[in-house]
């Protein structure tokens, strides 16, 4: 919202979106990726002296190598930008002021961040590491709120707040660590040898190129719109930043609980376990993105007004940002069926074949992008992204095999019978949005775009809870 009112569609806010990125990138390829494929079943295996080591190991090596990207960065800054901005120009005058600099250390911090959030999910510490995420965000608003505020360069500011963010978040963490055993009391006592092996560096390196394929799919989106003309990059941020939230919140959350558990049902041969696991993750991954489709899909323009109406967008603009959010929206459920199945197969120590299936996906991106590009059309070329993720769910439950690949997963009569309930109260509410919010929208008071936000929130949790209350009963009485 505040880059939204501040920058708009411009030239300068794409070179925001791409700062924002590089920290976002990281630490979505450090903790989805290779550091928690990797360290989350060994620690969950391992002792806690040996985890401890483990730990610190793992904390060296991540930080000397992440420190030399970040060197990396403050030499060459404008390498990076042709890399995932290759249509943008004059990016030299836009990077002075230190902003480099304040990027090359962040990026470090980063990296031990999904180090230390590794540990903790390890551990079923969730709750911190997860509020990384909302650390590093008020620290970004913070920044720009001051810019706002002091009427100083915003771009400066924006990168003081991405610092102060990686800085927090990583202290945070750092705090948490404490309470979990993995620091151990005496660093004398760790002396364990070298357990970082080549089973494990092998699994890191493939967990994270898998990870750094699938991060990569919305940058290289927005890396092609931004030769559709300037802004267009900025609207496409927009668009798939409102979709992730609901991802990241109630469908990606899925595959990171269930992750350490699948883990140590395979490491113990629970082979009903891991599937039992597996099974709820997919329903309940399906349920959600059913009622995120359904209640999201109606009321889109509304809250895209909402959230961006205020500042230099026009109409139109934020008619194409909710066009593009519309179509970004269907990608939803094919992204959770393929993070639970890549979960199932990493659980099974088998990155390496996630890796191979996300590849050969990310070889057709190209081609799913060629249309957009070639007909100069923004919603064609978004049409690649749920068509990515569609592809690549089929090919990941293919390789899962087991519980995702069942014909009965949803078959039972109660679950059938939540889904019919779902698309029942959407359509009721999308008549209620007709039949009487519409009308008196021009004398109620405050927006109508609050009203219809209202609604398809309201609509939302009614949808949700009806498809999770016929899940729970569906799974009691196959208890029984």
């Amino acid at each position: 919202m505040l880059l939204a009112s501040s920058l708009g569609l411009s030239a300068q806010a794409d070179v925001a979106i791409v700062l924002l990125t590089i920290p976002d990138l990281l630490v979505n390829l450090l903790l989805s990726g290779g550091i928690g494929i990797a360290l989350i079943p060994a620690m969950r295996a391992a002792d806690g002296r040996h985890a401890a080591a483990l730990f610190w190991q793992s904390t060296l090596v991540v930080g000397g190598v992440f420190t030399l990207i970040g060197l990396g960065f403050a030499m060459s800054p404008e390498l990076w930008f042709r890399v995932l901005a290759p249509g943008l120009d004059n990016i030299g005058k836009m990077l002075e002021g230190g902003v480099s600099y304040a990027m090359a250390v962040a990026i470090p911090l980063t990296a031990l961040a999904g180090v230390t959030t590794a540990a903790l999910n390890a551990r079923d510490r969730f709750f911190v590491a997860g509020s990384g995420t909302l650390i590093f965000n008020l620290c970004v608003i913070g920044g720009l709120m001051l810019a706002f505020l002091f009427e100083g360069e915003y771009l400066i500011w924006l990168c003081a707040g991405i610092l102060a963010g990686t800085v927090l978040r990583w202290l945070s963490q750092w705090a948490a660590m404490m309470h979990v055993g993995l620091l151990g009391k005496r660093l004398g006592n760790l002396n364990c040898g070298w357990l970082l092996d080549v089973a494990m560096i092998k699994s890191f390196a493939a967990g994270l190129a898998a990870a750094s394929l699938l991060i990569l799919v919305p940058v290289v989106l927005r890396a092609a719109a931004s030769w559709l003309g300037a802004g267009e990059m900025a609207a496409f941020n927009y668009a798939i930043k409102l979709v992730e939230l609901p991802l990241a919140i109630l469908i990606t959350t899925l595959a990171t609980v269930a992750f350490p558990r699948l883990s140590e049902a395979h490491s113990k041969k629970d082979s009903v376990g891991f599937d039992r696991f597996l099974q709820h993750g997919l329903r309940r991954s399906i349920v959600l993105s059913c009622a995120v489709i359904l209640c999201g899909w109606p009321f889109v323009d509304s809250a895209v007004a909402l959230l961006f109406g205020m500042g230099r967008i026009d109409q139109a603009g934020l008619a194409h940002i909710a066009t593009l959010t519309q179509v970004a929206l269907l990608s939803v459920p094919w992204a959770g069926i393929s993070g639970l199945a890549a979960a199932a197969l990493n659980a099974r120590l088998q990155p390496v074949r996630v890796l191979r299936r996300t590849l050969s996906v990310m070889l057709i991106l190209p081609l799913l992008c060629l249309p957009g590009l070639w007909l100069h059309d923004a919603r064609l070329l978004m049409w690649a992204l749920p068509g990515f993720h569609l592809i690549l769910a089929f090919n990941l439950a293919w390789a899962a095999g087991g519980v995702c690949l069942r014909p009965g997963l949803l078959s039972s009569r109660t679950i059938l019978a939540g889904l019919l309930a779902m698309i029942l109260v959407a359509v009721l509410a999308s008549i209620f949005d007709v039949l009487v919010i519409a009308p008196i929208g021009d004398w109620s008071p405050g927006a109508i775009e609050f009203w219809r936000v209202g609604l398809a929130g309201l609509s939302f949790f009614v949808v949700a809870g009806v498809g999770l209350y016929a899940l729970r009963c569906s799974e009691q009485s196959q208890e029984k």
